[in-house]
């Protein structure tokens, strides 16, 4: 009973997320328009790839070390976080993309965001899931509520919305986890660059397969497209993620069990895969037709379920890898899984704007499905 608590709160949590962005994004073009939405996405989309390289792969690198080594679990978590803070003038490249004050404030989201990701290993690791929601539910109320408040758009007070909304989740995640009660021991080493590499390459390689679509698109088609089409994939995305919603509260337990058990645990995810994106690709269609009147082809639905539903079969497949010290399995996957969308995606998007690129989407995943499912059976490990 105690389990199935903790994955329905994790459920809810990392649908939490994702929903409440989903939710943003409708009510922001509603009030706003796409064009003048557009703006803040496209200043997000580079505040998030800033984030992504400060990170360094530190989210599987540490809750692998907390398993491996969970006496030393703060002494990791201050001398990973406290390392990879000398990256953090990376992020003054964003006065090459916007104007001052706009750059400005992209930073201080950045940091706030690079904080808020530190702490996210140690809520994962003590499955302070509830902790992670009541986060989410703040932040959303507050960005939502500025949205019917103010009557016109303005890309700054936005961007210090978001960082008001940062600073009081960050606010409840440190009570949760009350970091002042522990010692702060740390060591600064180039160690943590380098152990955490493969990690981050891994990541990477996942950021090309998995982003690439919303830089191609907001490079090649205007502010309203990227509105719609973020719009369109975020809800996609959701269903994406329940694979690894479902399995991330027993990360630290699949580090640790037998091939025997993770196979038990794949056809469980393979038997509700279905149902689920076919229940939740209807409930995208009813939203984005029936209540915000998109005026989309049926086809981009079902293409957008076919995005949806590989996730479900190869995500154990990557934890058995990561599992196995075989990151550059995954990062050789990725890349080939990334030349693949990057072309097709290149050779459609102008004939087809945003239906082309979900094709190129789609394509991409089922290919990774393949490659993962094949080098399962070559090495005789299916998951």
């Amino acid at each position: 009973m105690r389990k199935l608590i903790t994955i329905g709160t994790n459920t809810v949590r990392g649908f939490a997320g994702p929903v409440f962005n989903f939710l943003i994004i409708i009510f922001g073009i509603s009030n706003f328009g796409k064009e003048n939405w557009g703006t803040i996405i496209n200043a997000q989309l580079w505040v998030f790839f800033v984030v992504f390289i400060l990170s360094w792969g530190h989210k599987e690198y540490l809750l692998r070390k907390y398993s491996e080594v969970p006496s030393k679990i703060y002494y990791s978590f201050f001398s990973n976080f406290l390392s990879r803070s000398l990256l953090f003038p990376l992020s003054f490249i964003l006065f090459f993309f916007f104007p001052y004050t706009t750059a400005s404030y992209c930073i201080l989201l950045a940091l706030l965001m690079y904080c808020y990701d530190a702490c996210y290993t140690l809520l994962i690791y003590h499955q302070k899931f509830s902790s992670l929601l009541i986060a989410e539910i703040l932040s959303f109320s507050i960005i939502i509520s500025c949205i019917f408040y103010y009557q016109s758009f303005n890309l700054t007070i936005f961007l210090q919305l978001y960082c008001i909304a940062l600073v009081c989740k960050l606010t409840t995640v440190m009570i949760s986890l009350k970091l002042w009660k522990e010692k702060i021991l740390f060591k600064v080493s180039k160690n943590e660059f380098i152990y955490a590499l493969p990690f981050f390459l891994n990541g990477f390689s996942g950021w090309l397969t998995s982003k690439i679509d919303l830089y191609i698109v907001d490079s090649y088609l205007s502010r309203s497209q990227l509105s719609e089409y973020q719009l369109l994939i975020t809800a996609f995305l959701i269903l994406q993620a329940l694979s690894a919603f479902i399995t991330l509260p027993f990360t630290k337990h699949i580090y640790r069990v037998s091939n025997t058990i993770l196979l038990k645990i794949q056809k469980k995810l393979s038997i509700i895969a279905i149902p689920i994106v076919s229940i939740g690709a209807l409930f995208i269609w009813l939203i984005m037709e029936k209540l915000i009147a998109l005026n989309m082809d049926n086809r981009y639905y079902i293409i957008g379920a076919f995005i949806a539903l590989p996730s479900f079969y190869y995500t154990l497949d990557i934890m058995t890898l990561i599992k196995k010290h075989q990151e550059r399995t995954i990062i050789i996957i990725n890349i080939i899984g990334f030349l693949i969308n990057l072309i097709v995606m290149l050779s459609l998007i102008n004939t087809y704007k945003i239906f082309g690129v979900l094709i190129s989407v789609c394509i991409n995943r089922w290919v990774l499905l393949l490659i993962y499912k094949l080098h399962g059976r070559l090495k005789n490990t299916p998951v």
